[in-house]
């Protein structure tokens, strides 16, 4: 009976031990849910205490940005009436660029060339010309300079003709599939022309029904038109005769008068 009684006891005490820490965990984590309520939205972000200068991140009222917008707009109204722009970028340094710095770089050079109006130079082809170049023979060279030159061009022209029989090489190798691939496009200018020339047609024969129909409503309309002059025409010689009936009637009627 004691032994039972002892574990009895110590199992509720396990018990009341594990509520405490349920209650405990409960308390914290509605503690820490009402704590990030009050929290601030920047302070989700991870590493938002390196940044310090964000104003888009907490909210503001209508009333601040309006301020805003007006101070905007007096600094406008002001440069427009004195027609001064203010330079704000006056104290600051001309950030260093790499390539301006160095008096032989090619931008540096061709930023010259505009500010001083000049043309461009023509590409000079005279080094890949040996043959016919006598600066190119290196016989003809006396210093050894000319001869380095004489041996840069020559060694120009190997590139090049390197270049070019790796070229002559590709197209050898690839020809069928760029020839089938040129008449690809050509297959492909073909079948726009033909729904090109078919949509033509649809248009024509569109136009022609449209002309075809209002001929018939022409038709139509003359029709009316003479058979309206025709019921006319019957009508005034109707007129005509009653005229004519009334003229001889109205004569023999005087005529009688004049015998009385």
């Amino acid at each position: 009976m004691g032994t039972n009684t002892n574990e009895s006891n110590e199992e509720n005490g396990v018990v009341e031990k594990m509520e405490d820490r349920n209650d405990d965990y409960t308390l914290n984590k509605y503690g820490e849910e009402k704590k990030k309520k009050n929290e601030k939205l920047y302070k989700s972000i991870e590493l938002h205490h390196l940044v310090n200068a964000l104003p888009y991140i907490d909210s503001y009222d209508n009333e601040l940005e309006q301020n805003a917008k007006k101070l905007i707009e007096e600094e406008m109204n002001i440069m427009k009436e004195t027609n001064q722009v203010k330079q704000y970028l006056e104290n600051f340094p001309i950030p260093d660029l790499l390539y301006l710095k160095d008096d032989n770089s090619i931008i540096q050079n061709e930023l010259k060339r505009c500010e001083e109006n000049n043309k461009m130079d023509i590409l000079n082809f005279d080094h890949y010309n040996i043959e016919n170049n006598p600066e190119s023979n290196i016989n003809n060279n006396s210093t050894i300079n000319q001869a380095k030159k004489t041996l840069e061009n020559h060694q120009l022209v190997l590139e090049n003709l390197h270049n070019a029989l790796i070229n002559i090489e590709l197209m050898n190798k690839y020809k069928e599939v760029i020839w089938s691939e040129h008449m690809k496009t050509f297959t492909q200018v073909d079948i726009n022309l033909q729904n090109s020339i078919k949509s033509l047609k649809e248009n024509i024969d569109n136009i022609n029904k449209k002309r075809k129909l209002h001929h018939l409503s022409y038709v139509n309309d003359l029709t009316t038109l003479q058979n309206e002059r025709k019921d006319f025409k019957r009508k005034n010689s109707l007129v005509l005769k009653e005229i004519k009936k009334l003229i001889s009637e109205n004569m023999i009627m005087k005529y009688k008068q004049n015998l009385i």
